[in-house]
């Protein structure tokens, strides 16, 4: 075999080994990139992508501390103490509309009122709902379960009262002033009331003086 022979054969050899790793790192990178596209993208806990819930004011985390103050929180009972009709003379008429007052408490020492008008019974009542529990008064109790120190106080019309009572008396109250005393937890107490009758106004003089228990409404 002659010398240009044997040159043109490792040329030919040195091509085709070329060209075969040319194809393998071709068909390499092709496989990498398909799997780069469809491979399954970055995801925090909540599905988002690029997403993490990192440092203190992640929303996953103020979630769960809010749902956990939730929890915690006892649910409030409430009472309606009237509803009545109401109307409103216009200059097309008359408007008559639905006036409601409610009292929401947890018989632990929080208790409010709310007084809200709307179109129907039930649109009014739910109003009052929400405003009551909007303004809720902390009261404090003794170990009786009884206000601390006898309260007189006149609002408006009403002249109302209050005295502790030692355990197994039970609640001296009744007519609208029962489940205010009932919702706010006390129940050992002596009460009076002195004047008008009126349920809106002797609710009101009835957190004014349970307001004397607390210093200040929520």
């Amino acid at each position: 075999m002659s010398v240009s022979e044997t040159n043109n054969n490792a040329q030919f050899t040195s091509s085709v080994t070329n060209s075969v790793n040319s194809e393998s790192s071709s068909k390499a990178f092709k496989e990498s990139a398909n799997s780069s596209r469809f491979s399954k993208p970055r995801t925090n806990a909540r599905g988002r992508r690029g997403l993490t819930n990192r440092g203190r004011g992640g929303r996953a985390n103020r979630d769960s501390r809010h749902s956990t103050i939730r929890n915690e929180e006892v649910p409030l009972q409430n009472a309606i103490i009237t509803v009545k009709r109401v109307t409103r003379v216009v200059k097309g008429g008359k408007r008559m509309r639905f006036a409601a007052m409610v009292v929401v408490g947890d018989k632990a020492g929080r208790v409010g009122f709310g007084l809200k008008k709307g179109l129907d019974y039930q649109d009014a009542v739910n109003k009052a709902i929400k405003q009551a529990e909007k303004r809720l008064v902390k009261i404090s109790l003794n170990e009786n379960r009884s206000v601390s120190f006898p309260v007189f106080l006149k609002f408006k019309s009403v002249k109302i009262f209050l005295k502790p009572a030692p355990v197994g008396t039970g609640l001296i109250a009744g007519g609208f002033l029962r489940p205010v005393l009932e919702l706010a937890g006390i129940e050992n107490v002596y009460s009076k009331l002195i004047g008008s009758r009126d349920k809106i106004a002797g609710v009101q003089a009835a957190f004014k003086a349970l307001a004397r228990y607390s210093g200040t409404i929520n």
